[in-house]
């Protein structure tokens, strides 16, 4: 998840948005785990989920985990997504026994981009009038929008759009681990990142299947730091088009 700072940061912004759901498991008045998921949308996205390294392996993990099933089953959401650190095989084996799927291989990656443009394309901030033609673009590319997310971010500030031909081709609702982005092509999502000030958190989450994405930025000079694992349940459509995740989803 990067520093300890970082997770604060974004624990604390998450637990004061509407939408987002916390919860904790205790142990003899002591608080071993956390997790939260963010109910915004009809595909709900999990994480952080957090145990203390003195409990892991006593099941507060699952009991969490397991708590916030039930409760997307009670308010009966359309699916459940999550990133996994791919190389912590505990969370991975228990997200499985849930009944997760994997489905995308995902790289993380940091650094400052080598300068670079693509034709034609201008990105800008994004505003209120601009979420419409955003949430008809995500819903092309994963067949479902994610407008109370969006609609956070540009009040925030954070979101930029790219626009081509005078017309919206993607978004960003910022670039790092917290946000994510869709585009109509590979180049939309390029000269988004192309225009970052930089990359929060660890870096920011790329489909590793995406080839073009991928060789953008290994010959824009940054570094992979991560591996990580898209991992679902209940709805979902293969992407079109372009597309980062965020670390929910």
């Amino acid at each position: 998840m990067g520093t300890p700072e970082f997770v604060d940061f974004q624990i604390t912004v998450m637990l004061a948005i509407d939408g987002i759901c916390g919860l904790v498991a205790e142990r003899d008045g002591r608080i071993v785990g956390s997790a939260l998921q963010d109910e915004r949308g009809k595909i709900v996205g999990v994480g952080p989920v957090a145990v203390d390294p003195v409990a892991a392996g006593a099941g507060a993990g699952r009991a969490l985990m397991q708590a916030l099933l039930r409760r997307s089953e009670e308010r009966d959401v359309a699916g459940v997504r999550l990133v996994q650190m791919a190389y912590n095989c505990r969370s991975f084996s228990l997200y499985a026994k849930l009944g997760f799927a994997v489905r995308e291989l995902l790289s993380v990656f940091q650094g400052t981009p080598r300068e670079s443009t693509i034709t034609g394309a201008v990105v800008r901030p994004a505003t209120p009038d601009d979420i419409a033609a955003c949430v008809q673009i995500c819903r092309q590319v994963h067949g479902h929008d994610r407008h109370g997310e969006l609609q956070h971010w540009v009040d925030v500030g954070t979101a930029r759009v790219v626009e081509r031909g005078g017309r919206i081709t993607g978004y960003a609702t910022g670039f790092g681990y917290t946000w994510h982005a869709v585009g109509k092509t590979d180049d939309d999502v390029i000269a988004l990142l192309a225009g970052a000030d930089e990359f929060t958190g660890l870096g920011f989450l790329v489909p590793s299947r995406n080839t073009r994405l991928m060789a953008w930025c290994f010959d824009a000079g940054l570094k992979l730091v991560q591996q990580s694992t898209l991992m679902t349940i209940g709805l979902y459509n293969e992407p079109r088009d372009a597309w980062l995740p965020s670390i929910g989803y």
